[in-house]
């Protein structure tokens, strides 16, 4: 058919085709919108449905009529073939629909076989709408020419996303009786920015549609949405170009440009195993019982992506404190490892992978370019977590039972595992077995400190990262011990890192101060220890609260969401987005010196 055609009528079919696909998309997009945040009568959900499968059929038409007037058919099939696979599920759907959602069903999903067919069909052209989107994003000659930092990109994408996630909240089918735009914005840059802060009930406030969306908002955050972005650019949307490799190679902290796509993969592939892994121990730990939550495959899923991605959310009223979980020590026992994996950091994860496949060719007999070797960065990681851990446990152990004279009450009644929990979920997670505003405040105190250090960086997690701690007691040592560099692991550190390190904390203090200011300036009727730990909960994109969330007025609520997203993309990162870099001159001032102690 192809050569049939001239090429200015064969031109103007592909235009006329493009443009079919993306009203496709944009309808089909619409009636999604529509299902997910509008309640629908049985006979205009069958409507939207019949229109959602004649807009996909057009859809997988056009796709036909591609395929069949393409030059190169085999070289088409390799550019398009996410939409080809697309195509494919359309017309598997059409025929095995009926089966499919019947079996969605009855997982536990909590939502009615309507809504599971319009979703299947909603989610599958979402992502051909994605594929469009970032096609026409890297082809984009402005936007693949223009300045814009690694730092201002991840302000624009968590700030789109938050405002995508208020909408969806304000939706009638998101929420039982309505919420307001401002809570609204707050829990939508609180799932975004993976905190966990909430000024309402999860449980009671959103309906099963309006936890789904909290979910999926929760992943996104967890995961970056320049990750998910680069990741569909990068697999589906046919590459990216240099410019925006150089970019990601910043936000990813990867040292080789020709392994992103590697990386990529390897950070999602990660994550969504770890959190499958999850909701099925989760799941496992907690059927059979009597008193088990409701919906528990919902549940599982929702808690191992909550703990991966640091966020502390939970759609039981108290939390992980409700007596059906906080008594389990299986399910704890789940819980905390997800919760560490997810602060770990991907530049660990990935290391950690090249380490073990270098392993494995090297037992097989097989010729290395380099020997398998884990880089200083994961080491310094790996034991300064272990280091917090212990060392948390140990205090907050000390702080709370040995000191404080509190019995254990929860964890089954063991004051160490409720210790070792406090000790990794205070480090962002934000997740707690006790009530938070019980805790006494030596404990506080430490579970401030704590999240202030927060996880590892490039992970989940938020506060000023391990390895900035980590850099800045190894530079204490060296002025302490009058050495001449930074050392560990046998390796010598630049000074630059160490000059980063106390700029990260600096700036990290004062953000800190001034949000407590604020919040005490606004609330002075409330604990001004709770302000702040609130501040710093916000701030490290922790989640815990000492019960002042709900009381919080608007303006707090704005500083709190203010706070959440700068805290999310790191403050010393949002003041050099903003702040113009200077060219060097080459010149070097006289040296001087001035009188610090």
């Amino acid at each position: 058919m192809a050569n049939r055609l001239s090429p200015i009528a064969q031109a103007r079919l592909w235009r006329a085709l493009n443009f079919a696909q993306v009203l496709c998309g944009l309808c089909t997009l619409a009636l999604f919108a529509l299902v997910l945040g509008f309640p629908l009568s049985e006979a205009l959900r069958e409507t939207v449905g019949l229109s959602t499968r004649i807009i996909l059929g057009m859809f997988a038409i056009q796709e036909i009529m591609r395929f069949a007037i393409a030059k190169k058919r085999v070289a088409h099939l390799r550019t398009r073939k996410v939409e080809a696979l697309l195509a494919f599920i359309v017309g598997l759907e059409l025929i095995l629909g009926g089966q499919i959602v019947s079996w969605i069903a009855g997982l536990g999903t909590g939502l009615s076989p309507g809504a599971i067919t319009l979703l299947y069909l909603g989610g599958a052209q979402f992502t051909l709408l994605t594929a469009l989107a970032l096609r026409g994003l890297r082809d984009n000659r402005w936007l693949n020419g223009s300045s814009l930092s690694p730092g201002l990109v991840l302000l624009l994408s968590f700030g789109g996303l938050i405002a995508l996630g208020t909408l969806l909240f304000k939706t009638p089918h998101a929420t039982v009786d309505g919420i307001s735009w401002v809570d609204a914005l707050f829990v939508a840059t609180s799932a975004v920015c993976v905190t966990g802060l909430s000024p309402v009930d999860v449980s009671t406030t959103f309906t099963p549609h309006g936890q789904w969306i909290l979910l999926g908002l929760i992943q996104l955050g967890g995961l970056g949405i320049m990750t998910i972005t680069y990741f569909f650019a990068y697999f589906i949307g046919g590459g990216i170009s240099l410019r925006n490799r150089i970019g990601l190679q910043d936000l990813l902290s990867e040292e080789n440009l020709g392994q992103i796509g590697g990386v990529l993969a390897i950070i999602v592939a990660f994550t969504f195993s770890v959190e499958l892994v999850g909701a099925v121990l989760i799941h496992a730990s907690l059927s059979g019982l009597p008193d088990a939550p409701a919906n528990l495959a919902f549940f599982s899923l929702f808690h191992a992506v909550s703990a991966f991605c640091n966020a502390g959310f939970s759609t039981l009223s108290d939390g992980l404190t409700d007596p059906r979980v906080a008594d389990r020590p299986w399910f704890l026992g789940v819980i905390i490892p997800i919760v560490v994996l997810g602060g770990i950091g991907y530049p660990v994860v990935k290391n950690f992978w090249d380490y073990a496949v270098a392993t494995l060719r090297r037992r097989l007999g097989l010729r290395l370019a380099n020997p398998p070797r884990l880089t200083a960065n994961s080491r310094i990681v790996l034991v300064t977590t272990g280091l917090l851990l212990v060392g948390g446990t140990v205090l907050i152990w000390i702080t709370e039972y040995l000191a404080g004279g509190h019995q254990a009450d929860a964890a089954s009644d063991s004051p160490w595992l409720t210790a070792f929990f406090y000790a990794a979920s205070s480090r962002t997670a934000g997740f707690n077995v006790t009530p938070t505003g019980d805790l006494l405040p030596a404990t506080a105190a430490l579970m401030m400190f704590l999240m202030f250090i927060g996880g590892g960086p490039a992970s989940t997690a938020g506060g000023i990262k391990t390895s900035t701690l980590a850099v800045a007691f190894l530079s204490l040592r060296r002025v302490l011990f009058g050495r001449r560099e930074i050392e560990v692991f046998g390796r010598r550190l630049p000074d630059a890192l160490a000059n980063r390190a106390l700029s990260i904390i600096i700036v990290a203090v004062a953000f800190t101060t001034a949000v407590s200011v604020a919040l005490l300036a606004l609330h002075p009727e409330l604990d001004s220890s709770d302000l702040v730990f609130e501040a710093v909960s916000a701030i490290a994109t922790t989640g815990l609260s000492r019960g002042v969330t709900a009381e919080l007025g608007d303006p707090a609520k704005i500083i709190l969401s203010a706070a959440m997203l700068i805290g999310r993309i790191g403050v010393l990162t949002f003041l050099i987005s903003f702040v113009p870099r200077r060219e060097p001159t080459g010149l070097r001032l006289p040296e001087t010196n001035i009188v610090l102690t």
